[in-house]
This record gives C-alpha cells, structure tokens and sequence, in this order.
C-alpha cells in the first residue's frame, strides 16, 4: 500500500477540518463554511477508496464469521460510496 500518500491525504484532511472548525467559530459566511465540509467530506471518500483499493484483497483473504462481517459492511460501504 501506498502508505505515505495515504498519510499525507489524512494529514490534509485534518488541516481542512481544522479550517472549517475556525470558520464555525467565525461565525463565517454559509457558503465557506458549506463548501469546506463538501471539501472535507470529498477528501474523506478519496482516502477511503484508495484505502480499500489497496487493502480490499487483504480484507477479504480471511474466512472466519467475524471476518465474513467484516467484509460485508465493506463492501456494503462501497457500493453506499459509489
């Protein structure tokens, strides 16, 4: 996996919320602060699928119940992020 990217996109991700905690406590304009949970959510979902695509194998190798649950809210997410 590429893990640093992955880290990275987190780490950009974090400063957006924190961006958008400073314009809630601003009191700022409606549409900033709409547009910046649209960024961070957008962000969220790009991080999320490059972790599955990198991961989904792994998650699906192990047969056990727990695991079986596992993977169905998995794919479960996937298709809901589509």
């Amino acid at each position: 996996m590429r893990k640093n990217s992955l880290i990275h996109r987190l780490h950009i991700i974090s400063g957006q919320v924190k961006g958008l905690a400073g314009l809630i406590e601003e009191n700022a304009d409606c549409q900033k602060v709409t547009e910046q949970f649209q960024a961070v959510n957008a962000g969220l979902k790009k991080a999320f699928a490059l972790y599955l695509k990198e991961n989904l194998a792994a998650c699906l190798k192990t047969p056990n119940t727990k695991e079986k649950k596992r993977i169905e809210f998995l794919i479960r997410e996937i298709i809901k992020n589509k």
